[in-house]
């Protein structure tokens, strides 16, 4: 590294760049773990170490970072980074606390807001408290009947019927339902950059995003809470948002806002997903949702659309500085203005 005292504006910017590079690394490390696990892949136990190492890398440095440049606000695309890290983390490692943890107040900050979104979405005078959303509780089995289980999410298997695998854990310590705001987030951040509006593709991953949320509460949590489809479901425009320009929730918010007016689709989408969790006469809601997700709205299809998305999310983005230097290619740079900035940085 340079020496910072020499100069302070270059050693930031080095530091910028050497952060993207942490995160982008973290990032693929974490897709690619996933994947192997998924398949069954041979090298599972290195993508697994090292997904490891890179988190332990970005964490030993960005506390070095936000301790050398306190008051620095970082660019929009390594703010999207980041937060596009915490979501990989947090989707990717769910059920694996002991390789990547969630401190409890950022979860309890989540569900805060999820439910605020519950209360912001159905109140006020507009178009959104004419949303029927079903009561699920009232096609569940007696607590006699149905026999509560307390297994991990099967994630990987695409032949099994149901949506759990014995093991001896515990449900894992981060539900869907508590990292659809950070989806919703980074969806929405996503969106701003480009200049954009949502597309019938990402519509119905989040419709059915929001569909596996539910049947995870009540197949793996137990619940029975007649709220999950709430707060699940409860996202769309609202005309009355107050929230600051710049903010999770006003990113959000303007999102689901077309040209000129709301973005069309959604209000129908959103809806046959509801609807599709309503059980038919005769059956009860754990047996129909098992029935669901192993067919139309298969657990094993949409883990893997969700993690082609976080792959178009990442490379959506122009590869951090460090890592075009170290192929020769830099974005926008000719190979003599490339050597220049080598000299000038000090890197060889």
């Amino acid at each position: 590294m340079v020496d910072k005292s020499a100069d302070p504006i270059l050693q930031l910017e080095i530091d910028e760049w050497i952060l993207d590079y942490l995160m982008f690394s973290a990032i693929t490390a974490l897709l690619e773990d996933y994947k192997g696990l998924k398949v069954g892949s041979q090298d599972a136990s290195d993508k697994q170490e090292r997904a490891s190492l890179c988190l332990q890398l970005v964490d030993s440095f960005f506390t070095t970072f936000c301790t050398m440049h306190p008051d620095h606000h970082a660019s929009l695309d390594l703010q999207f980074r980041l937060r596009l890290l915490k979501f990989t983390i947090m989707f990717t490692k769910r059920s694996a606390p002991a390789e990547a943890t969630t401190p409890g107040p950022i979860i309890q900050n989540l569900r805060h807001r999820r439910r605020e979104q519950v209360v912001s979405f159905r109140s006020g005078d507009n178009d959104l408290t004419t949303l029927k959303l079903p009561d699920l509780t009232e096609y569940l089995a007696p607590l006699n009947i149905i026999q509560i289980k307390k297994e991990h999410v099967d994630h990987e298997s695409t032949t099994s019927n149901k949506m759990l695998e014995k093991h001896d854990a515990f449900p894992p310590a981060i539900s869907l339902l508590d990292t659809i705001p950070l989806f919703m987030a980074v969806s929405a951040a996503q969106i701003s950059m480009q200049g954009g509006t949502i597309t019938d593709t990402w519509m119905r991953l989040a419709a059915g995003y929001m569909a596996q949320a539910v049947a995870e509460q009540y197949l793996v949590y137990g619940s029975r809470c007649r709220d999950v489809i709430q707060e699940a479901f409860s996202w769309g425009f609202d005309p009355d948002c107050h929230a600051e320009e710049g903010t999770d929730d006003f990113q959000i918010n303007a999102m689901f806002w077309g040209v000129d007016a709301v973005v069309d689709g959604w209000d129908q989408i959103r809806d046959e997903h509801t609807q599709a969790l309503i059980p038919p006469a005769g059956t009860d809601l754990q047996m129909h949702l098992e029935t669901l997700i192993a067919n139309d709205l298969s657990i094993a299809e949409f883990h893997q659309r969700l993690i082609d998305f976080l792959d178009k999310l990442l490379l959506g983005q122009s590869k951090p500085l460090l890592l075009q230097m170290e192929s020769g290619r830099v974005d926008g740079l000719s190979r003599k203005e490339i050597k220049e900035l080598f000299e000038a940085t000090g890197m060889t």
